[in-house]
């Protein structure tokens, strides 16, 4: 299933744009403002999307830079409690949270994403999007994670076939340039949709 990621609100046009070009998901973010950030979902959008049958995942972010510690993930984890919530996404459902910058560690990462658990206090499952090496030591030591999406850039050309989905290409332009997107693949589809 192929699908794109955008750091803005979708207009109609171009959600009818997308659904009607074989994409099958949007990857739009939440950050614990609620919506008031323009880079992020709301209530509008998130129905506008759905009643087009495209699939989204939503994919929690702040700066995308640490610090990767617990306090920073449990702040996380609330605001995008209170974001997905709020926006009526199905509890349980699987949120990658993006590990964007700086050279993490392991030990960084295990306490960052057990900030996120005790801060989403299960009503979703947490998930990770970054570059080859986080999915990569996600995955083979936080299996419980959701979904594992990996990122080209700053992958160094490596490609990590478990990930569930693979951004591949930036800065996409579609629509005769009117939609800059970044490109992704989905091998296991994304589940918030409408049946």
């Amino acid at each position: 299933m192929h699908g794109i990621d955008i750091g803005r609100r979708l207009t109609i046009q171009e959600i009818d744009y997308l659904a009607g070009s074989n994409f099958g998901f949007v990857a739009r973010y939440v950050d614990g403002s609620r919506g008031a950030n323009p880079k992020c979902l709301n209530n509008d959008e998130v129905a506008a999307i759905l009643s087009r049958r495209l699939a989204i995942v939503p994919v929690f972010e702040t700066t995308g830079a640490g610090p990767w510690d617990f306090s920073t993930g449990l702040s996380h984890g609330r605001g995008a409690r209170s974001d997905l919530i709020g926006l009526s996404m199905p509890l349980g459902f699987p949120v990658p949270f993006a590990v964007d910058e700086g050279a993490v560690s392991g030990g960084e990462l295990e306490q960052y994403f057990n900030g996120v658990y005790e801060g989403l206090d299960g009503a979703y499952c947490a998930g990770v999007y970054g570059k080859y090496d986080v999915v990569k030591y996600c995955r083979e030591n936080f299996p419980a994670l959701g979904i594992f999406w990996q990122t080209y850039a700053w992958s160094g050309g490596g490609v990590y076939a478990p990930a569930d989905v693979y951004q591949h290409a930036n800065g996409v332009s579609l629509m005769r340039g009117q939609l800059v997107v970044d490109l992704n693949s989905a091998a296991t589809p994304p589940r918030w949709r409408i049946a």
